[in-house]
């Protein structure tokens, strides 16, 4: 009985992938294209990220702050403003003081690469047959580590450097499963 649910549960999962087929070629070649351009400015993307985070971060800290201010006289004004203020001053310390940001910044990038490659991998070795999304974990969990034991030295340009290429080879996963996916069906 567990091996027919086995095989409706895959047949489900193909389905649901090959109804996307046409966005997940679209997102993978838009994937590659912003990771040669992430390569190709290591620096000035390195930065853009930095600046990114700490715009939106200090944006909704401050519009935390500001809902939190509606609760000043209750009982639950401490907490909502204390967690208004961490992701407030985080987004302040990145933007003041970019270049420690960037490599506070990149070491939790290494560590979301190493979370994302493991997920990949399990995801993939679940699914069998997906070996390029397995190739692509793989990548990822290597420039994890690759980044955490570099730093802080090169963090100005090694975060839009391995973020470009960890964005060329997910989207090459992506592509390359669609182009199975088409061969298969």
């Amino acid at each position: 009985m567990k091996q027919r649910y086995d095989t409706n549960a895959k047949a489900h999962d193909i389905v649901v992938v090959r109804r996307q087929q046409r966005r997940l070629s679209v997102t993978g070649l838009l994937m590659i294209l912003v990771g040669v351009l992430a390569i190709i400015m290591p620096v000035g993307s390195s930065f853009a990220v930095n600046f990114l985070i700490g715009a939106t971060l200090t944006f909704g800290g401050a519009l935390a702050v500001l809902l939190a201010l509606l609760l000043r006289g209750t009982r639950s004004f401490v907490w909502p403003m204390l967690g208004a203020l961490l992701p407030l001053c985080l987004g302040l310390y990145l933007l003041f003081f970019p270049t420690l940001g960037l490599a506070t910044l990149t070491a939790f990038i290494a560590v979301v690469l190493l979370i994302t490659g493991v997920s990949q991998s399990i995801l993939a070795l679940a699914m069998r047959g997906f070996g390029w999304f397995l190739f692509s974990g793989l990548i990822s969990i290597a420039l994890g580590v690759l980044i955490l034991a570099v730093l802080p030295q090169a963090s100005t340009v090694l975060l839009g450097t391995l973020l470009g290429i960890d964005l060329i080879s997910t989207g090459l996963a992506l592509v390359l499963i669609n182009a199975a996916l088409t061969r298969a069906f």
